[in-house]
């Protein structure tokens, strides 16, 4: 797997990749004749004339020491002395190795690896200064080994024909021959050995990273890395690369800790080539294959529910289980104590017989699509069948052949899972079953309904483990559900499977990749809620074919013998081994790249300080990390702020702030860096000075300056309050005259009002005495005189009497009205002290107009609830109700009146419906009005006497009437 980076992508500055160094902090350094290139695995970044101050941009070689943190590039002719350092570079003064060191005469030049930038001429003396101290001086004649003041240990004559045939390895220097022999001159003296001459049968270059100590054979397009353990020298082939013998290779560094290599070419940029510990295997290598359900079939090899066989790296062989119909018949298999492999097919489910090498079968007949097929530890065979639109869900088990129905359930079974020898777990579309195999007991698990099972895996520790379509993943324990945290980009809510291996990682793969994270960390989570968890991705970038694994199937995963796991995808079966596999964590250490302070560039510190009034700060995050981008979890937090929390930084690894007031202020970078959840922190110091008005001394002399004016502003207004209440005084006195004056008005015009009270309580008192007992002599006179025997005998007189006897009770019954009337806003209360019936009042009323409305042929019906008893003002209600019937009668004529009564929440609703002539709108609308501002017009006086009435005793009227087919009043008021 590699991926070229050139100058036509706009990725490096220029094409020339002279040199590829790793520093100390994990960053990639590269030479090319347009900059200094540095690479963090994701970006580069570029240091040439046109983004820093250097005046020279052509860069070949880098020295120095990786241990110390220091090393050292030079531009063209050594005009500029760059120091790379803390993932930085500094232009500094210092005197490098010199070119070349005279010794006897001749001259010597400095040996700057292989190939070498310098010359290309294999004959000329060379010296290499060995990390000891101690120089070799060579040439095609001899070998001298000196100390550090060029005191000579020894020298050896050695004739050879190519100075580019040396190189150091471990301070001991090396000739390797054309046919793989070599000769060794260490600090004891010289010695020969010989690598394996098999490797020499076609031209060999050697490359010599001199800063890092690595040594490289290509050969034929293979790759090779040169090693001495302390005895001999070794070659071991690190990636057969076809492009490499075209593409002009002139440097190149293997990063052991990231496992990649980086090649540089003269003309084509740099490339890089990873080691995918992952291999995807399917039957045809150019078309897409999709895969589900497979079990072991040996330490080595899984088969399909298909038949296929594979093995880590290719098809093996197939066996033939017929044609798969539906899609159920490819998501599960099972194999049991027999080898006997377990598939469903046409309705039916297929037991394959490993005694006949799978080429028989018994079969099963079920009518329906087999769903999950599950070997329990005691060899029983349990089977699910999907529901469709003729049957329902269903579970069986077949042991020794015969079949056993088990339960009828209202959704399918996806999964099947044994927890002991007597408890089952039945994963469905609605939650977690436990069934009990001996008391053949089926029960959902409480709270487990919402969720879309898909896998359960009971780990090493019998704890309970569920993968759901939409909501990530569960741990089942102690009778209850426990949810995780998602990864950033929640590709975990479609969690297919769990496989544990034997270092204590889960392995979970979903629709965006697949996912490493640590049992412990997991249970660590549900101890304490705030410890966080890290999830490592795996995607096409580690090496495979799709990011898209497939699930819903029984197994979903597969750990082999040999130690691999499988699953499938919707690409083929990716096989890996988890005990192989390094996975590549982010760095502990994180760094501050660049800040931009109103958009200038500022050298960044641990401690900033800015302007006071500066717009914008941003700082750049640098952090070098080889894997998949997508496993970085960046977070920030400014403290000594109101809303200081961690928050998620994005891709472009930088934050940024605007107008901080004056303070001291911390800012606190953090990575995720592992699977123990433990995080790489960076802390930045962010000083804001304050300007002179956001100082104490300000803030102080403001209070002063404040205090004195209050002063002046108090001894200002005290002395006009003094003479503003001399001037008061005067106009209260004068006030306070008139006042007196205006009491004594209305003393008199109170005591008239009482006189006047008291004369229109003395007419109401004549009233009563000198028209009422008249009236009631007059109303007697006439019931004698209905009475007399002559008047019965002559119904002419008969009839004008009677009309004279109802004239005069109705007149009587006016005068008495009229009498209450006047009483009642004398008197103003509300409610009796004691209950009265209202059917009874109504019945009185009613007996008064009963003639009148027989003459009119007028039915009057009293429908007032007879126990209902209440404390509304009498007089006003007695009033209300004469008046109510006496329009009723006068608008009605061969028709029906009704009273009727309801209440609700001490509310008392009197209505009375009549179908006489009706009222129209322009009078609905007067008395509503009226209601609200009584101002009296030419309508009827009784209704404006009830309005009134109404607004004493606090109740309300409404009004619903058509014309020629009567009204209904309705009066509310409180009756209790």
């Amino acid at each position: 797997m590699h991926r070229w980076y050139t100058a036509d992508n706009n990725e490096l500055p220029q094409s020339s990749v002279n040199a590829i160094i790793g520093d100390k902090h994990n960053f990639i350094w590269l030479t090319t004749e347009n900059g200094l290139v540095r690479y963090d695995g994701n970006t580069f970044r570029v240091f040439n004339t046109s983004t820093t101050n250097l005046e020279y941009s052509r860069f070949f070689d880098i020295f120095g020491s990786i241990q110390k943190d220091s090393l050292y590039c030079f531009n063209e002719s050594r005009k500029e002395v760059i120091l790379i350092r803390g993932g930085k570079i500094k232009i500094v003064k210092k005197k490098m190795h010199p070119l070349s060191i005279t010794k006897n005469g001749k001259h010597f030049f400095f040996h700057d690896g292989l190939p070498s930038n310098k010359t290309l001429n294999p004959h000329e003396p060379y010296y290499i200064k060995l990390s000891n101290g101690n120089i070799f001086f060579i040439d095609t004649e001899k070998v001298e080994l000196t100390d550090s003041k060029m005191k000579s240990i020894y020298k050896i004559p050695f004739k050879n024909n190519n100075i580019f045939n040396f190189f150091v390895k471990k301070n001991e220097l090396f000739y390797l021959n054309e046919n793989g022999s070599y000769d060794c001159f260490s600090a004891t003296g010289k010695s020969s050995g010989q690598l394996d001459p098999a490797l020499f049968t076609f031209k060999r270059k050697i490359f010599w990273n001199i800063t890092t100590a690595q040594i490289f054979l290509s050969i034929k397009n293979k790759i090779y890395s040169i090693d001495n353990d302390g005895k001999k020298l070794s070659a071991k082939l690190i990636v057969e690369f076809a492009d490499f013998e075209k593409s002009n290779i002139i440097s190149l560094y293997y990063d052991h800790k990231n496992n990649k290599l980086y090649l540089g070419s003269y003309t084509n940029g740099l490339c890089i080539i990873s080691f995918p510990s992952f291999s995807t295997v399917k039957r045809e290598t150019e078309k897409s294959e999709v895969y589900y359900a497979a079990v072991p079939l040996n330490d080595s090899t899984i088969v399909t529910s298909k038949g296929k066989i594979f093995s880590n790296n290719k098809l093996v062989d197939s066996l033939q289980f017929g044609k798969t119909g539906y899609l159920d018949e490819r998501i599960t298999i099972a194999k049991d104590n027999e080898q006997n492999l377990w598939v469903g097919r046409q309705l039916h489910l297929r037991c394959y017989l490993k005694q006949y090498n799978y080429k028989k079968y018994i079969s099963y007949p079920f009518g329906q699509n087999v769903k999950t097929i599950f070997k329990d530890s005691n060899n029983v065979i349990w089977v699910s069948l999907g529901y469709d639109e003729f049957h329902k869900a269903k579970l069986f088990y077949i042991k020794n052949g015969r079949v056993v129905p088990v339960a009828i359930t209202e959704t399918n079974i996806n999964y099947i899972a044994q927890y002991d020898s007597n408890t089952l777990y039945l994963g469905t579309q609605k939650g977690l079953l436990k069934y009990k195999i001996n008391s053949e007991k089926l029960v959902y698990v409480k709270n487990s309904e919402s969720i879309f099972i898909r896998s359960i895996f009971i780990d090493s520790e019998k704890k309970i483990w569920l993968t759901t379509y939409q909501k990530g993943f569960f741990l089942y324990d102690k009778n209850a559900l426990q949810s995780f945290p998602k990864d950033e980009n929640n590709y975990l809510d479609s969690a297919h499977c769990i496989i544990e291996d034997k270092n204590g990682f889960f392995w979970i793969p979903t629709n965006k990749g697949l996912f490493q994270v640590s049992r412990k960390a997991l249970l660590n989570y549900i101890k304490n809620k705030n410890n966080s968890i890290y999830y490592h991705l795996y995607n096409k970038l580690d090496g495979i074919l799709t990011n898209e694994f497939n699930g819903g199937c029984q197994p979903c995963g597969n750990s082999l013998k040999n130690n691999e796991i499988v699953f499938p995808s919707m690409n083929g079966f990716v096989f890996f081994n988890p005990y192989k596999l390094t996975p590549l964590l982010p760095g502990k250490k994180l760094f501050i790249d660049k800040v931009i302070v109103d958009q200038k560039n500022i050298q960044p510190k641990d401690t900033i300080v800015l302007n006071n009034n500066f717009q914008r700060v941003s700082f750049f995050i640098s952090y070098p990390y080889y894997g998949n981008q997508e496993n970085l979890n960046f977070e920030a937090k400014l403290n000594n702020t109101k809303d200081s929390k961690w928050e998620k930084i994005k891709n472009e690894k930088s934050i940024s702030f605007t107008t901080l007031p004056p303070g001291e202020y911390t800012l606190t970078i953090r990575s995720l860096s592992g699977f123990n959840a433990s995080y790489a922190y960076k802390n930045i110091t962010i000083i804001v000075p304050a300007n002179f008005s956001q100082t104490r001394w300000f803030a102080f002399l403001c209070i002063v300056f404040s205090l004195a004016f209050l002063f002046i502003v108090w001894f200002v207004r005290s002395y006009y309050i003094k003479r503003n209440n001399k001037i008061l005084q005067e106009i209260i006195a004068k006030k306070t005259k008139k006042l007196a004056s205006t009491v004594r008005k209305l003393k008199t015009t109170r005591n008239n009002l009482k006189q006047e009270a008291k004369q229109q309580e003395t007419l109401v008192k004549s009233i009563s005495h000198d028209i009422k007992s008249p009236l009631k002599f007059l109303m007697n006179s006439i019931n004698h005189l209905v009475e007399n025997e002559n008047v019965q005998d002559d119904s002419k007189l008969k009839k004008q009497v009677e009309t004279i006897q109802m004239s005069t009770i109705q007149l009587y019954e006016y005068v008495e009205n009229l009498i209450k009337y006047s009483s009642i806003f004398m008197e103003g209360k509300k409610l009796e002290e004691h209950g009265y019936s209202l059917y009874e009042l109504v019945n009185e009323k009613i007996q008064i107009f009963q003639k009148i409305a027989e003459a009119e042929n007028i039915e009057i019906v009293n429908s007032i609830t007879q126990d209902l008893y209440i404390r509304t003002n009498n007089k006003a209600l007695s009033i209300i109700i004469h008046n109510l019937l006496d329009n009723a009668i006068k608008n009605t004529k061969n028709g029906k009146i009704e009273l009727l009564s309801a209440t609700q929440n001490n509310m008392l609703n009197l209505i009375i419906v009549d179908n006489g002539k009706g009222m129209s709108k322009e009078l609905i609308d007067y008395y509503l009005d009226f209601y609200q501002n009584p101002i009296v017009k030419n309508y009827h006086l009784g209704l404006h006497m009830i309005i009134e009435l109404l607004l004493i005793i606090k109740g309300n009227i409404n009004f619903t009437s058509k014309i020629n087919e009567g009204t209904t009043i309705e009066i509310m008021v409180e009756y209790n």
